[in-house]
């Protein structure tokens, strides 16, 4: 049998560009689909699906769905805490939900770490 599906990294490949491009909608949806997919997938590394998770959070964050944004972040973050530009994103993101005694914290982590640089 066959397997016609897209492969991951072209998938990938397409989400960056569409994000790129400011469809962050479209991006997201096709992100959210692959981060399933890598989820349910043993072969797919940690690093990929980190990656698929943080600009899965940044297309939610730039398509103002902050609480999808929030879940992702947190997620990418329980699974790498050094990542410091998590840290800016989740900051970012609880204040654009006027959140701004939360993201106190996050943004204090991100400066700490250099992210704010």
């Amino acid at each position: 049998m066959i397997d016609t599906r897209t492969p991951p990294n072209v998938l990938f490949a397409r989400a960056h560009g569409l994000f790129d491009a400011g469809e962050f909608d479209t991006a997201a949806s096709i992100l959210a689909e692959l981060a399933s997919d890598i989820t349910d997938d043993t072969t797919g590394t940690t690093t990929d699906a980190l990656a698929v998770r943080l600009l899965l959070a940044r297309a939610y964050y730039h398509s103002a769905q902050l609480r999808r944004a929030e879940t992702e972040t947190r997620a990418v973050l329980a699974a790498d805490p050094a990542n410091a530009y998590a840290y800016l994103l989740l900051g970012r993101t609880l204040q654009r939900q006027s959140r701004h005694a939360e993201a106190g914290g996050p943004l204090r982590m991100a400066a700490a770490m250099g992210a704010d640089r």
